[in-house]
């Protein structure tokens, strides 16, 4: 008898273990995948925004569908217009042409006009996808009448329901790719230790670092935290074992 039920037990484990992982595949390969990862990730260090935020847009404008055109005119994974894309593309200096079939042009230029917009509306990101999706002048011209405020939290307000609904796909979205590809987040925690090793080392031994390292350039350009994550982690063992060598020799 209780060999069957120790069966039993082993049988109902593999059988939720089983449950669990189709339940994880679903979620990360049809729900919330992520694919065009050091694209996104890329272009959102480059400026200084949340990779999270952009895969969550690209998410609900598109599916990470490249070639995907809406009924306006929208084109490509982060479903720019070609008149925003040129605009985009003239203020931010972009140097190729505009395929914006082509993901990483897409990614480029919507992470860039992401930014922007959240520039624009002072870091408040109800407000900057509400612009994403309804375009500034709509929102500018609520900000104007008080239908919303410059410190807008709820989703709720926005009078468009389409707009409303796609500020609440995104912050949901964007939450959940917080939570599922969290291990991620290690690198921001390696550009921060960077910035902080860097403002204990000497000038002489910052220059040797940057140059072992192949990033002098991007460091004299955006300072240590415009340091990839991908090369912090290099970075920071490197800066001990530098450290130790300068020890040794004093």
């Amino acid at each position: 008898m209780a060999t069957r039920r120790r069966r039993r037990v082993v049988r109902f484990r593999f059988v939720a273990g089983l449950a669990v992982l189709a339940l994880i595949a679903v979620l990360y390969g049809y729900w919330a995948p992520f694919p065009y990862q050091p694209t996104i990730i890329a272009a959102a260090h480059r400026e200084k925004i949340s990779p999270y935020l952009v895969a969550a847009v690209i998410r609900v404008e598109s599916r990470f569908r490249p070639d995907v055109v809406s009924p306006r005119g929208a084109v490509g994974l982060m479903q720019l217009m070609p008149s925003s894309a040129n605009w985009i593309a003239a203020k931010s200096h972009y140097p190729q042409s505009l395929d914006l079939n082509d993901p990483r042009v897409s990614i480029q230029l919507g992470t860039w006009y992401l930014r922007y917009l959240l520039s624009a509306y002072r870091g408040n990101t109800v407000l900057a996808l509400a612009a994403y999706n309804g375009g500034p002048q709509t929102v500018n011209g609520w900000l104007l009448h008080g239908v919303l405020s410059s410190t807008q939290t709820d989703y709720r307000d926005i009078p468009y329901p389409e707009t409303a609904h796609f500020v609440q796909r995104v912050k949901r979205f964007e939450a959940a790719y917080h939570l599922m590809y969290a291990w991620l987040a290690p690198g921001k925690h390696f550009v921060v230790g960077v910035v902080s090793l860097a403002k204990l080392m000497s000038e002489e031994t910052k220059i040797k670092l940057g140059e072992r390292l192949g990033v002098a350039e991007i460091v004299r350009q955006e300072g240590w935290g415009g340091v990839p994550a991908r090369q912090c982690g290099n970075l920071v063992r490197e800066a001990v074992r530098l450290a130790e060598e300068e020890l040794s020799r004093s």
